[in-house]
């Protein structure tokens, strides 16, 4: 008698393996990008949590208290006063060669722009340039 597994069987392990992949990777690619999103927002946050931070020592840069005024700082002046470390300027979303907008930046190089609205600041970082100081 001889031993070994027929082509009969090998096919079918192959075709259940196929299978498991099949419903594996979808749901691994799916927790892998929310736990990115997860991280991307947790940056962001503190980021933005930083500007407020800065912004509280710093409250004559304050824009003037009238509906929709607004100024900007950037990530750069806040990793300056050293607010911010390498380690929080990191975008966990970075893909080499992305064209998404999240995605194309190793690190963030934005700003967070703070508006005097409704009889408070907000803060809200956005990936773009600081054009309005504080």
């Amino acid at each position: 008698m001889k031993k070994g597994f027929t082509l009969v069987e090998l096919l079918g392990v192959i075709v259940i393996l196929g299978l498991i992949a099949m419903i594996a990777i979808p749901t691994i690619n799916t927790a892998l990008n929310d736990s990115r999103q997860r991280a991307y927002d947790e940056q962001v946050d503190t980021i933005e949590d930083t500007a407020m931070t800065y912004m509280s020592k710093n409250s004559l840069k304050l824009p003037s208290q009238t509906e929709g005024s607004s100024c900007c700082v950037s990530v750069g002046t806040l990793q300056k006063e050293g607010l911010l470390t390498s380690d929080d300027i990191e975008n966990p979303k970075y893909r080499e060669g992305s064209s998404e907008a999240d995605e194309k930046f190793k690190n963030f190089n934005g700003s967070v722009i703070i508006t005097f609205t409704k009889n408070k600041y907000s803060y809200e970082y956005a990936n773009t340039t600081c054009t309005n100081a504080c």
